[in-house]
């Protein structure tokens, strides 16, 4: 019902740094670019990792959920309103350290 986990948006002060370590230390491939702002590498299992700038919680994306039922299921964790997503619909929820979880249909 929750789908799979093959989203992860990692927040960080220093892209330069992150970027090269998992680029160059751990050999992810750079999927997209966008300079000073982020950086999306692919996971070699039809998954991302994203380093973005900034200080805002990390989040994680589950794809492939049933959305209606997954959104019944967790309504008492107080998700957001079930939105559009450029592949079908999704909506989130936040992990009790204030961290997204984003869960989409697509």
């Amino acid at each position: 019902m929750f789908g799979k986990l093959t989203v992860i948006k990692i927040y960080c002060d220093d892209l330069d740094t992150m970027v090269a370590f998992y680029r160059d230390r751990l050999g992810l491939r750079i999927r997209e670019e966008y300079p000073g702002v982020s950086v999306v590498f692919d996971t070699g299992h039809d998954g991302e990792l994203i380093i973005q700038k900034g200080d805002q919680p990390n989040a994680i994306a589950f794809t492939e959920v049933d959305i209606p039922a997954a959104h019944k299921e967790i309504g008492d964790l107080g998700p957001t309103g079930i939105v559009p997503h450029k592949t079908g619909e999704r909506f989130e929820i936040t992990d009790p350290e204030g961290n997204q979880l984003i869960f989409v249909n697509a």
